[in-house]
């Protein structure tokens, strides 16, 4: 493993967060005249009125806000209530929860073009839980803070950002987009009563106010703007040296002294936001021979009535377990033979349109696909597919969960570790992870990784049950934003530490060249004596340097501070030593900062900006709020 690599992997990615934009907000009693009018209603609404103001009801689907709910004492109240979560007291009705995963769903539809299934499904219900815990985190701020909304703001929402399962429903598009006349007649017709949809703005509208505030203090000045571009665009050409560091095998193990230091030296790179790992057993579910040749035959003899002539999509519209099994198995999306895994991937490259695959095994399912168009020139395709799953025996599979239950028992006393070890298994250490991710080994369990982000460090898990594995887990680590305690970072540290002492052992190399270069000699001469390598690089600028300079980005700002033709170093990187000679710089044109590049490079600047204090500010409530969830209790998926 390289240094850099090595000190990277203590940095977890900060995850991206789509910020809403707001708007100005007069009041005037014009706007309550508005609302009466919008509140009016007879018996003559349409059935598709009533349908949309039901599904609405609880929540404000795509937005910001979902409704708040009865403030309760205690996670047992809130249960017998339905409640599938508290935040800070403020209960999660079990309504706006199935509004919140019907909207990912939605989403999940309109990106993939087919609906969620198996662990596609838990990841959106993972999702619809985090957004939901969001939402009344900024809804319990906005309150604090005192922000509401006039009945002017109201109107002015309702008739310039109309909530999005109206822009999204077909009475209000044409040719499958947003029409803004027809909903400008719908808000004028007197037969349409606006109360709800007025309700779930009305508590939209205070977060919105609230990130306003919370963003309109990031700023980005002139001198910043025009030092953004200069790193983007001005451009070096140089010469480089690279003493690697000592590849010896024979060295000693770093004691504690150098982990030491080598913590102090780079503690601020460890900083990170809360994160937790856990101790994981993943066991897969039993499933008999006998259960796996049903479900291949079933198919088999499908495909064989499809190549024999039958109409694929009928075939899939009466058998088919997958998604889009009622439009004939379709998936609305061009794809790759890539996307369909390394097996069924082989075949669907050699197959031609209207060709029928053979039956693949994919987990507990088998699937068959039909290629229905080729894109030309390309190895692109349209497909459908029929998808067969593996019904395991149910007594068996109670009896497995019967067990895991009786193990994950003697885990909470034991350890998980050591509980699976009794019995034969082996549990294994995930990746760091946050509330934005979920550890690569609980893909198909997504649920577990919400789970241990809201428990104390030590606790055991439910039985988490996956399309294909049953999951327990244990969190091991539970760390709060910051530096990391030495002894978490142990393995990271004696790596880093062994790197640095290989680096310091061809300290002696890099100080000879630099004495070998005062005394005259080229750089190419002066390192080549000693071991060294050199390079040209072209065209870097301080916004995207050479990855050869990885190692020491320190490298290139001595190099743009120095005149052409001298040398700079040496200078200690993270796997050896770097020394450059200027060659030449290409100065910026400042003319082409026009006012559409400013534009651009402004939004860049400042998305990131606000995206990154968005998080800290999140994160911040996060840590001060009380979380708790009761989704498996409430029975609400």
């Amino acid at each position: 493993m390289t240094v850099e690599h090595a000190a990277l992997a203590l940095l977890d990615s900060v995850a991206r967060s789509t910020l809403q934009t707001s708007f100005h907000r007069p009041s005037g009693p014009e706007s309550r005249r508005m609302l009466r009018y919008l509140r009016m209603g007879n018996k003559r609404i349409k059935v598709m009125w009533w349908f949309l103001i039901i599904v609405t009801v609880v929540t404000f689907v795509g937005g910001f806000i979902f409704l708040m709910g009865s403030d309760l004492s205690g996670s047992g109240m809130a249960r017998a209530a339905g409640a599938v979560g508290i935040v800070n007291g403020d209960r999660i009705g079990r309504d706006a929860w199935q509004m919140a995963v019907e909207e990912q769903r939605a989403a999940f539809r309109q990106q993939f073009g087919q609906d969620p299934q198996d662990r596609d499904a838990k990841i959106v219900e993972v999702q619809a839980w985090r957004t939901l815990v969001t939402q009344r985190l900024l809804a319990g701020e906005a309150r604090r803070l005192g922000l509401g909304a006039s009945d002017r703001e109201v109107v002015l929402a309702l008739q310039t950002s109309p909530p999005s399962i109206l822009a999204s429903n077909p009475a209000f598009q044409t040719n499958g987009q947003f029409d803004p006349q027809k909903y400008a007649a719908a808000l004028q017709d007197p037969s349409n009563n606006w109360a709800p949809f007025e309700a779930l703005v009305r508590d939209q509208l205070p977060i919105r106010k609230l990130q306003e505030r919370l963003l309109a203090s990031i700023k980005l000045s002139e001198p910043e703007l025009r030092r953004a571009f200069l790193d983007r665009t001005e451009r070096l050409t140089a010469t480089v040296a690279w003493i690697p560091a000592s590849a010896d095998t024979g060295l000693p193990a770093p004691d504690e002294a150098a982990i030491a230091k080598v913590y102090d030296t780079y503690r601020s790179r460890f900083a990170s936001a809360a994160r937790t790992q856990l101790d994981m057993l993943i066991v897969p579910k039993q499933i008999g021979e006998e259960e796996i040749r049903a479900a291949r035959e079933t198919l088999a003899g499908i495909v064989a009535r499809a190549r024999a002539g039958e109409d694929f999509a009928q075939l899939a519209r009466d058998f088919s377990e997958g998604p889009n099994a009622e439009k004939g198995g379709v998936v609305d999306r061009v794809l790759q033979p890539a996307d369909f895994g390394p097996v069924l991937g082989a075949q669907v490259s050699a197959m031609k349109e209207g060709d029928v695959s053979d039956p693949v095994q994919d987990g507990t399912r088998f699937l068959a696909v039909k290629i229905l168009e080729r894109i030309p020139n390309s190895p692109s395709l349209r497909a459908a597919q029929i998808v067969i799953r593996v019904r395991p025996n149910e007594d068996a599979l109670s009896r497995q969960r019967e067990d895991l239950e009786a193990l994950r028992r003697r885990a909470a006393r034991v350890g998980l570790g050591k509980a699976a070890a009794e019995r034969g298994l082996a549990t294994a250490r995930s990746e760091f992870f946050n509330e934005s991710g979920t550890p690569q080994a609980l893909f198909n369990v997504p649920e577990a990784a919400d789970w241990a982000v809201l428990a104390r460090q030590g606790a055991v898990s439910p039985v988490f049950e996956g399309s294909d594995e049953f999951a327990i887990v244990e969190v091991v680590v539970q760390q709060p934003a910051g530096v990391p305690p030495r002894e978490v970072l142990g393995e990271q540290l004696r790596q880093l530490a062994d790197i640095e002492q290989r680096v310091e052992r061809v300290k002696a190399k890099a100080d000879a060249v630099a004495a070998a270069v005062a005394q005259g000699r080229s750089l190419e001469e002066a390192a080549a004596a000693e071991g060294g390598q050199t390079f040209r690089v072209e065209g870097v600028t301080r916004r995207a340097p050479d990855p050869r300079l990885g190692g020491a980005p320190e490298i290139v700002g001595a190099l743009f501070g120095s005149p052409p033709g001298r040398v700079v170093g040496p200078v200690r990187g993270l796997n050896g030593w770097y020394f450059g000679r200027l060659e030449s710089v290409s100065p910026a044109d400042t003319t082409q900062l026009t006012p559409e590049l400013r534009g651009q490079l402004t939004q860049e600047i400042l998305t990131a900006r606000q995206q990154s204090f968005f998080q800290q500010y999140l994160a911040g409530l996060r840590a001060r709020a009380k979380i708790q969830d009761l989704r498996s209790a409430a029975a609400a998926y």
